[in-house]
Formats: C-alpha cells, sequence, structure tokens
C-alpha cells in the first residue's frame, strides 16, 4: 500500500467518524475556535481500527468517583492539596502540590533558596501533576500494576510534571501546554530559558508590597513580558525530579509491594539491576544484605532531615493504592534528599564531602549528560540575577587554574579545545591532556569570553514577548563551544549558596567598602540541624556555652584556594599554610589576621572580570566549646567539621559602581545582633565586630511568604470530587437541549436524609464543659474553620451528599465546643443497616478544640449512638470508649493544615471501612459515652499504636471527670 492510499483510507475513516457523531455535536461547538484547537490535542482514549490498524480516539470514561473522592481526602489528610483538571470528556488531570513555605519548615530555608532562589522570593507551590490515564481511574492495581482495561488505550506509563505554580493547581492552559510538550526536549532548552523578570540581587526582601505599578528592569533590557504569559512552570531541579518519576517510581513501588522493602532498598535494587542488565527478581537475594543496609541508613536520617510519611507502610496487604499521594510522597522524599543523589543516574552519591547544591556522581557519562543536556541551574538566569555571583565563579576557577591548582577539573564534558601549545593544530579532546595542559586551555577559553555584564545585557536587551530569545551561543559566533560549556561549569559545579549583600542590613558593619560581601553556604541541606544539635550537646557541657552557644572567626586561605572551598568546605585535606598548631580547620579573632597572613592574593586575574577578585576571608560560625578544640591559642584549631557553618566571604576587590549598584547607604532600622562572648570577642584591627542575627533577614521574608499565603477554596471541579459527584458525566450537556440553568441552593436540602432535633436533643445533656483557656491564635484558627464549614454545608447539593450536618442553632453557644452529625452511611454498610434497625439516622460526634489550636488536633469523640467494641467484634475504628482511633489526631499525626471537613470524611471513611471488621451498633445503642470511656479509650489506642497523646489530653479528662 502507497503513502497516497493509506492517507485515503485514513481520510475515508475518519469521515465516517465525523458523520456518525454529527448528531451529538454540540450546536455551539464553533463558537470558539481556540477551544476546538485545545481539543485537536488533547489525549483520548483509543481502540483500534479493524481496516487500517490504527487508533481511533472514543471519549469513553472509566472513572470511579467514589475511589478518586477517597484518595483526595487522603491527601488532604497528609496535609497536600489535590486538584483535577478536566480537559474536555476525555482525560483527566490530577494535581498536588504544598506550599513552598511549609516545606521550609522541613527543609533549611538557606537550601531552598541556594536550590533555586525562586521558591521563597515569592509565594509559590511545589506542584506535581500526573497525566496520561485516558478518562481511567484508578489505574494500579494493589500490587503497583496497571489495572486490565489500561492496554486497551494504549497507556504505557504515565507522565509526572513537575514545577512551581502560584495556586495549589495549575490552570488548564498551562496543563495543556506540559502534555503537548512531554517528551519533547527542546534544543537549548535550559541554556536560553524564558527569562523572568530579573529578581532583585537581595533576595532576602522585606516582604513589603510594592506600591509603584512600575516593572523593575535593567539598563537596556526590553519590554518586560506580557500579563498574560505563562509564569515559568518549571525550575533548576524540574527535569531531574521529572525524569526520576517517569524512571524509576512505579518500578520501585512494585518492587516495595512484592519484596516488603524500603524507598531506598528498592532503588538501589533496580541501580544494581540496571549495571548488570538483569531483571531484578534475579538479584534480590544477593543483594539482600545491601539493601537492609540502605534501608537502614535512610531510618538513620530521620534524625536530621524530615522526610515525609511512607504510606505503603500504613496500607494493608489488599488495599487501594492511592496514585496521587504516593507520587507526591516519594517526590517530596527525593527533594528532600536530592543534594545526596546523583541528577543523571538517580543513584546515591559516594562522595566524601557533603554538599547544599544537587549535583551529579564521579561518573563520566554523568557530567557529560549533566552539561550537555542541561540539567541543573540555568546560566542565563544565574547571569541576569547574580551576575556578580557569576563573575565571582569564573574569576576563582580562572585563578586556580592559572596557579594548576585546579580541583575539580572539568572532566567528562566531552569539551575539544586548542592544542594549548599550539592552537595551528586540530582540537585536541580535553579529557586526554595532561593536568597543566588542562589547567592553560582553561584560561585561554575563559579569556575568550565577554564579561559577564556584557552577557546580561545581551540578554535582556530585546527581550520581547512572543520573539524567539536568543541564546548565549549568538552572541559571538567566534566562542568556541567549549568555552560556553566551561562557563556553564564554572556556575553549576558550585554547591554552595553565594549572594552578595546588598542591603545594609545583613552586611557586617565596619567592614572596609574594599572588601565585598557575600552570603555564604557550604555544606549538606542537613548541616544546619546537625550545628544545631552540637549547640545543644555544648550547652549541657558548658556553662558559658549555655550563655554564649557560638562564637565567630575568621578564616583566609589563598584565593587560588577558593574554588575548591566553596564547593567542598571548610576542611584540611590539603596544607596551605602549614600546621604549627595541630590538624583542624584554623580560624583568627583578629580579622587583620587572616586577611594580610594567610588571604594571600594572585597575580592572575581573568581578563574581562569586572569584580577584580583579591584575597577572599570567610566568616564562620563556631561551637563555643574551645576547650575541647585542637588548640585555642593564638588560633582556634577545629577538627570537627559539623561544628563549623560558614556565614559570610569577604572579597577583596575593585568595585564597579556602574556595574553592581551604588554604594550601601548607612541603615535605617535597627537590626539585633548576635550576643558574642566577651570571653572571646570578634575584632578587626582591634576594634570589635558585631555580627547581624543571621536569621534575621531570613525570618523577614519567610514571615512575609507566610501573611501572603492565603489558604484558597477548592475550585468547582475539585469540590464535585470532594462531594462525590462525576466530574465526567457531570459536566455533559445534552447537545439537542439549552443547557439547564444552575440549580439554586435552598437553605436545607433534605434529599434522603432530614435532621431530626429529637435524636439529637438526646445527646446533649452527655457534652463536655466548654473550655474557657483558649488563646487568641486558636480563637482565630477555629474561627475560620468554623467559616469554611458553614459556607461547605450552604453551598452543598444535598445533606445527603454532603455526608455530615452541623446544626445552626447549636451553633455560638461556644466557638471551641462543635456538635457535627455524620450521616448517610452507604445502605450496604452493616453499620447503616444497624442505625436503619433502631430508627437512628445519624452519628452524633463532639468536636473540642484545644487552646494550642491549630498546632495541636482537636479531639472528635461519640455521644451517641454507642458501638460494639472492638474485643467484642467490632470495627470502624472507634474506640471502646467512642473516640476515634486514627493516627492524623494524634501528636504524632497531626498537621496544622488539615481542614475540619476533610478529617470528617476521613472519619466517616474509617467507619465505612469493612477491614479488619466492620463497625456495628451496640445492644446498648442508646447508652450515651463518657467523657472518661473516650479519654481512656483514646490513651489505650495510642499506646498500642505508639503513637504520642496530644498535650492537654488529660486536661479536658479531669474536666470530663468533673461533668
Amino acid at each position: 500500500m502507497t503513502i497516497a492510499d493509506l492517507l485515503q483510507k485514513v481520510l475515508r475513516s475518519l469521515a465516517k467518524r465525523v458523520a456518525s457523531t454529527q448528531q451529538t455535536e454540540p450546536a455551539d461547538a464553533h463558537e470558539t475556535d481556540h477551544e476546538e484547537e485545545d481539543d485537536d490535542e488533547e489525549v483520548y482514549d483509543e481502540h483500534f481500527d479493524a481496516d487500517l490498524d490504527i487508533a481511533i480516539l472514543t471519549n469513553k470514561s472509566d472513572i470511579d468517583i467514589r475511589t478518586l473522592q477517597r484518595d483526595f481526602n487522603e491527601v488532604v489528610a497528609a496535609g497536600y492539596r489535590p486538584g483535577l483538571i478536566r480537559l474536555g470528556a476525555e482525560e483527566i488531570v490530577l494535581s498536588v502540590s504544598i506550599p513552598v513555605i511549609s516545606l521550609a519548615s522541613d527543609i533549611e530555608p538557606r537550601a531552598l533558596m541556594a536550590w533555586d532562589s525562586r521558591m521563597l522570593s515569592e509565594s509559590h507551590h511545589l506542584t506535581l501533576v500526573i497525566s496520561g490515564m485516558r478518562n481511567i481511574y484508578p489505574v494500579l492495581q494493589s500490587d503497583g500494576t496497571f489495572v486490565p482495561n489500561i492496554a486497551a488505550r494504549g497507556i504505557q506509563n504515565l507522565q509526572f510534571r513537575v514545577g512551581l505554580t502560584s495556586r495549589y493547581k495549575p490552570d488548564k492552559d498551562l496543563v495543556l501546554t506540559l502534555i503537548r510538550n512531554y517528551g519533547l526536549q527542546a534544543k537549548d532548552e535550559e541554556l536560553q530559558p524564558q527569562l523572568p523578570p530579573p529578581p532583585s540581587h537581595d533576595y532576602y526582601l522585606d516582604g513589603e508590597e510594592d506600591e509603584s505599578d512600575e516593572v523593575p528592569s535593567f539598563p537596556e533590557a526590553g519590554p518586560q513580558p506580557e500579563e498574560n504569559d505563562h509564569p515559568k512552570f518549571h525550575f533548576s531541579l524540574s527535569t531531574s525530579l521529572e525524569s526520576l518519576l517517569h524512571d524509576r517510581f512505579l518500578q520501585a513501588v512494585q518492587l516495595r509491594l512484592k519484596y516488603k522493602i524500603g524507598w531506598a532498598a528498592a532503588e538501589l535494587l533496580i541501580s544494581r539491576a540496571d549495571q548488570v542488565q538483569q531483571r531484578p527478581e534475579a538479584i534480590i537475594h544477593d543483594l539482600r544484605r545491601e539493601l537492609l543496609q540502605a534501608d537502614e541508613q535512610e531510618r538513620e536520617l530521620a534524625s536530621s532531615y524530615n522526610l515525609p510519611t511512607d504510606h505503603i507502610l500504613e496500607r494493608e496487604v489488599t488495599d487501594h493504592l492511592n496514585l496521587p499521594l504516593l507520587a507526591f510522597s516519594y517526590l517530596l522524599r527525593r527533594f528532600t534528599l536530592c543534594p545526596r543523589y546523583c541528577l543523571v543516574c538517580y543513584n546515591r552519591l559516594n562522595a566524601n564531602f557533603e554538599a547544599l547544591k544537587p549535583y551529579v556522581c564521579d561518573s563520566k557519562l554523568c557530567t557529560y549528560q549533566y552539561y550537555s543536556l542541561n540539567r541543573g541551574p540555568s546560566l542565563e538566569y544565574e547571569i541576569c540575577a547574580r551576575p556578580e555571583t557569576v563573575d565571582l565563579l569564573v574569576s576563582l576557577a580562572y585563578c586556580a587554574a592559572a596557579e594548576k591548582v585546579l580541583d575539580p577539573l572539568p572532566m567528562g564534558m566531552g569539551l575539544s579545545v586548542p592544542h594549548p601549545s599550539d592552537p595551528t593544530k586540530p582540537l585536541q579532546e580535553f579529557d586526554q591532556l595532561t593536568k597543566d595542559e588542562m589547567c592553560k586551555s582553561i584560561t585561554d577559553l575563559l579569556n575568550t569570553l565577554h564579561p559577564i555584564r556584557d552577557m546580561k545585557r545581551f540578554l535582556e536587551k530585546n527581550n520581547k514577548a512572543g520573539r524567539a530569545k536568543k541564546r548565549l551561543t549568538d552572541m559571538d559566533p567566534n566562542i568556541l563551544p567549549a568555552a560556553w560549556l566551561l562557563l556553564r561549569w564554572c556556575v553549576a559545579s558550585c554547591t554552595a549558596h553565594l549572594e552578595e549583600l546588598q542591603s545594609p542590613e545583613d552586611r557586617i558593619p565596619n567592614i572596609d567598602s574594599q572588601w565585598r560581601q557575600f552570603r555564604f553556604s557550604v555544606g549538606s541541606p542537613d548541616a544546619e540541624a546537625k550545628f544545631r544539635t552540637a549547640l545543644q550537646q555544648a550547652q549541657t557541657q558548658n556553662l558559658n556555652a549555655r550563655r554564649y552557644p557560638s562564637l565567630y572567626a575568621f578564616h583566609g586561605s589563598p584565593t587560588s584556594n577558593w574554588h575548591s572551598i566553596i564547593r567542598h568546605g571548610l576542611w584540611f585535606k590539603t596544607v596551605a599554610n602549614g600546621r604549627a598548631y595541630g590538624n583542624g580547620v584554623y580560624f583568627a579573632k583578629e580579622g587583620q589576621t587572616s586577611m594580610s597572613g594567610y588571604a594571600r592574593g594572585t597575580a592572575h586575574r581573568w581578563r574581562n572580570t569586572e569584580l577584580g577578585v583579591g584575597p577572599c576571608v570567610a566568616v564562620a560560625e563556631i561551637v563555643n566549646l574551645p576547650e575541647q578544640f585542637v588548640s585555642q591559642n593564638p588560633f582556634f584549631v577545629v577538627q570537627h567539621t559539623d561544628w563549623i557553618v560558614c556565614r559570610y566571604l569577604l572579597v577583596s576587590a575593585t568595585r564597579s559602581d556602574e556595574y553592581y549598584g551604588e554604594e550601601a547607604q548607612p541603615m535605617d532600622i535597627d537590626v539585633p545582633s548576635v550576643d558574642l562572648d566577651p570571653l572571646h570577642p570578634l575584632t578587626l584591627h582591634q576594634k570589635r565586630v558585631s555580627i547581624p542575627e543571621p536569621t534575621y533577614r531570613l525570618q523577614r521574608l519567610l514571615d512575609a511568604r507566610r501573611v501572603e499565603y492565603n489558604e484558597e477554596e477548592p475550585d468547582e471541579e475539585d469540590a464535585n470530587v470532594f462531594y462525590g459527584i462525576d466530574p465526567h458525566t457531570s459536566s455533559q450537556v445534552n447537545s439537542n437541549t439549552a443547557p439547564a440553568p444552575e440549580p439554586s441552593i435552598p437553605d436545607v436540602v433534605p434529599d434522603n436524609w432530614k435532621h431530626d432535633p429529637e435524636w439529637l436533643a438526646s445527646c446533649l445533656p452527655h457534652l463536655l464543659p466548654p473550655p474557657t483557656d483558649a488563646s487568641p491564635m486558636a480563637t482565630m484558627a477555629v474561627q475560620r474553620e468554623l467559616r469554611a464549614m458553614l459556607k461547605e454545608q450552604e453551598s452543598a447539593k444535598s445533606l445527603e451528599t454532603l455526608g455530615w450536618y452541623m446544626p445552626p442553632d447549636l451553633i455560638g453557644d461556644n466557638l471551641f465546643q462543635w456538635i457535627v452529625e455524620v450521616h448517610s452511611f452507604e445502605p450496604e454498610l452493616p453499620i447503616a443497616q444497624d442505625m436503619k434497625r433502631v430508627g437512628v439516622n445519624s452519628l452524633v460526634f463532639e468536636i473540642t478544640f484545644p487552646p494550642a489550636f491549630p498546632h495541636s488536633p482537636p479531639f472528635f469523640r461519640i455521644l451517641k449512638p454507642r458501638f460494639l467494641p472492638f474485643i467484642h467484634g467490632g470495627g470502624g475504628h472507634v474506640t471502646g470508649g467512642g473516640s476515634m482511633c486514627m493516627d492524623l489526631l494524634t501528636a504524632d499525626g497531626w498537621l496544622p493544615s488539615y481542614s475540619i471537613p476533610a478529617i470528617i470524611l476521613q472519619i466517616k471513611l474509617a467507619i465505612s471501612n469493612l477491614d479488619p471488621r466492620p463497625a456495628r451498633l451496640a445492644s446498648q445503642w442508646n447508652q450515651p459515652y463518657s467523657m472518661h470511656e473516650a479519654i481512656e479509650g483514646f490513651k489505650r489506642a495510642a499506646a498500642t499504636h505508639g503513637w504520642r497523646v496530644p498535650q492537654g489530653l488529660e486536661l479536658l479528662g479531669r474536666r470530663g471527670y468533673q461533668n
């Protein structure tokens, strides 16, 4: 068959399809052309055409709305925000997100800023988008494999996209763009990204809103992107995390379920199987010991990393797999631990130092892919946002290469360079050169680059919306590709965080202006946690450390060493100035000692530097236990590197105000300073130096993000899921009739459930006395929850669908004590049949909020009816005292982000659960529970499961005894 014949058959087949569906075409199908264009490119269900052996698309839906509803509730209970995006009637896309400001409580804010400065410079959500389900949900079976009808629709894998969004879910247009571009690697996409409006040099912003209408711009910059342009979704780690999810996630889930192993062991098993080109099943028995060690090592990380809950460990063997919850938890785990894993091969790094920023392993293949495929930070963004830092990094690399001490070297990048001694010869493979030749080649290539200021202006000039963005390599065709790759290496290989301090609030006062000051963070993301632990231990050992837990000191080193120091941190592998006072990192309390004696400058400077880098000195914070140092006079010699945290890097440089801004003005606000130990004062020229409180500006930034954050209500699509309304069928409109008007929402929609005032009144005499010691913060939090409850109840299509009812006449007696009826259980459930038999139409709950709410969980207990206890054959996660046996209501499982409506739905699902036994009413069902029973039952359940009881429960119990 010729191509022309095939096309004719395709056209005939499509014509038949169009003819057969015209009768059901909506009358307004041509109202909006752009909607038709969107539909043309959406993902559809497919079946094979018998004549052509090609896929013909259909729109069959196979969504279990109750399963989706349950999964959404579990996602909310875990502290995340789920979202549903419908693409017409043919595809659903799921999203899960968490505000980045919430991540800052589990991941060091300095690490988040180092990984990508946009993380906290604006309000964002870390968002996972899952697509490719072709209108099927759930898509996974209990063993982690796809459900049987997946193959019929051509699904081989799911699609995962990871990025930053301003809302809790991405809008439909952005989702369509992400799906269309999935798997398409635009050439030089990361090398030449859409440049956002350049941020301020100082990312630790005050948080005040700019009242000006002007958009900040740089000199010679063109117009900013139009307002309707999509904000940049991807960030520096997106590509690596998306590839990881696509390549490893589902296989790791299947291996975990099959062999009862953890995430770390499953990843190691997959990696080893790939290396030996065998199936994991064939090698697992030989790796048992290593797999156990991998999981044990990850458990040990819990002492310094806050890893997300492992939901696979919490499920029963036959439980359904919550795909969005598992995928997002896995994403958060790897995001939290990203500096410990290679960005390309995903394997655990075995370096002898821990980096702050994620990087690649020592495999040449990974190095090549990292730079050639542009993984990691955007070079253009760094040039536009932090030109002075880029200049510093290039200058330090140049100096180290010129003095032939460059370490590490840019190996494995596939660089083709001119011969160092004879440029007329053909290009040479860089990795085949001697070390001296490599260093010579690096200095020669760097000298061909233009000043960073010129690169910045080139990138920003005529940067009009809709116009193809210029690539950095277009700046000068005479510059070899190896030089551009080398520039990228100088920036991307820096695993520390460097940021020039422009604001006087950040700078160390009384330091001469020739010393440019940079915020300097190096070491693993958990280095701060380890340092704080060391401080706490010091306070228990020494009375002076209890008052002054840390001290500050200077560290000087030759300029040629700093390329290595900012990547490895301060250690004592190399002897630079002798070790007359023992092995360790040397520090001086007098700044002049380091600046003039040990911080030797260099005669080698990068030709086009604007900075003019000279001597460099670090200012570090050290645990105040000098008696345990190797030496404390005349220098501090510190042998424990986890007792050291770098705070500042001072660079003696030639200032260029035209490039780097005007001279800093004196402070007009009072910035708190560190309370320094008078026994070990920090001095410069024999004058005492004060240190600004290192957390001050960062805390202001975090406070600004918290003020900006506003918990957004679920949109209509997501509300439908929470109400159990099918997102597919509810959106269908009969093509032969006009669209039905929106139904009005009456004050109370009785449906098949009606409130029974007499039944409720019989429960009220058994209420707990209301609390009287609430805090203002708790009052505001409870008021917010009450508004959300009432709004959800008022907007519900029906009370039966809602599943709970909050009697309006009982609202206001006491804000901290609620009465909620849970009702409308599935009629086939034993508990529903029991309730019908005895004439009870609801479970009456008392919800009591503690004074520490929302940081402590509310207490849920049933007033009536009484349940059959578990020891007598009952179930439903109800304790023998009528309280709820649920982890999320304990001190271990509670999160302040939980909402009361979501918890009520979780409780209803738990009572409906038939495993291990269904909930049943007791024969004395009309006997109310007492508070004493509820408290004791809750404590017994917590002790059985190893959960911590919330603070204040005993006080609650004493009030119950008095009652």
